[in-house]
């Protein structure tokens, strides 16, 4: 069972982050892009790779106009994936150059933001086909198996946070709604990001997991979500920066807008 945090208390949103810089999957997404505005409203340079170019201009565009063009320039885009090893050791290489040419792709890195998945519907698991149950194992398992493979080890040297977004379709089956194999890839993914916190824990970095209520469609809140929109990245960035002890293996649910960490006025 994850931690379900019921207040503020001890969540202290920082200042300014200007000098820190963060890798974004699943930027040109939903949670992801709303994590990306956040950092980049707090001077954090995000890095956020895309398998697509008119997705990556559609993410510049949008953050663009949340943001201003100044802040924009902390973006950076790169093309590339995680479908199989040598793709995934290709996107390391490349992020690497955005920031220094480090061989392995992250160091030099604050922090990572590990948000994939390919959802495939499926009304019926006895009607859905192996080839459907593969694509969605790829999608999640694998996709998160291979990113944490090419950067927690320098995340690691880094001292930084790996967070692993997920959502409460890894908890729970909602019947009727055809997300039955997004279940299982994503309960799958949970199990990843427990054995990973327990493998790396001791060392230097932070492996935790933000399962996010949020119904967000179009990068925007929809009826009867328990989270509003701009609740998502203030909480995430939160949990990258803040000063929260025993993170590490925490898999944090966040359930409601009263979870989210508010500037104080004490700071």
């Amino acid at each position: 069972m994850g931690l379900r945090f019921g207040g503020r208390r001890g969540w202290h949103l920082m200042g300014s982050l200007e000098g820190r810089t963060v890798i974004v999957t699943g930027a040109t997404g939903n949670i992801g892009a709303l994590i990306a505005r956040t950092l980049l409203e707090r001077d954090a340079a995000v890095i956020a790779p895309s398998r697509s170019r008119e997705r990556l201009d559609d993410l510049r565009a949008y953050l663009g106009d949340q943001v201003g063009q100044d802040k924009l320039s902390q973006l950076r885009t790169v093309i590339g994936d995680v479908g199989d090893d040598s793709s995934a050791a290709a996107l390391g290489r490349r992020i690497g150059d955005q920031v220094g040419g480090a061989a392995n792709g992250a160091r030099g890195v604050d922090a990572m933001v590990a948000s994939l998945g390919d959802f495939v519907a499926a009304p019926s698991l006895l009607g859905a086909s192996t080839a459907e149950l593969q694509r969605a194992l790829d999608g999640y398992l694998l996709a998160h198996h291979r990113l944490a493979r090419t950067f927690l080890p320098a995340i690691a040297e880094s001292g930084g946070t790996y967070l692993f977004l997920q959502g409460p379709l890894a908890f729970d089956i909602y019947p009727g709604l055809g997300t039955d194999l997004i279940s299982i890839a994503t309960a799958a993914q949970h199990m990843l990001f427990r054995a990973l916190a327990r493998e790396t824990e001791g060392n230097s970095a932070t492996v935790a997991e933000l399962v996010t209520h949020a119904m967000i469609r179009d990068r925007t809140a929809q009826p009867g979500s328990p989270i509003p929109a701009d609740a998502v990245g203030p909480f995430a960035v939160d949990l990258l920066f803040g000063s929260h002890a025993n993170l590490h293996g925490q898999s944090i649910h966040l359930t409601s807008a009263d979870q989210t960490p508010r500037a104080s006025p004490n700071l």
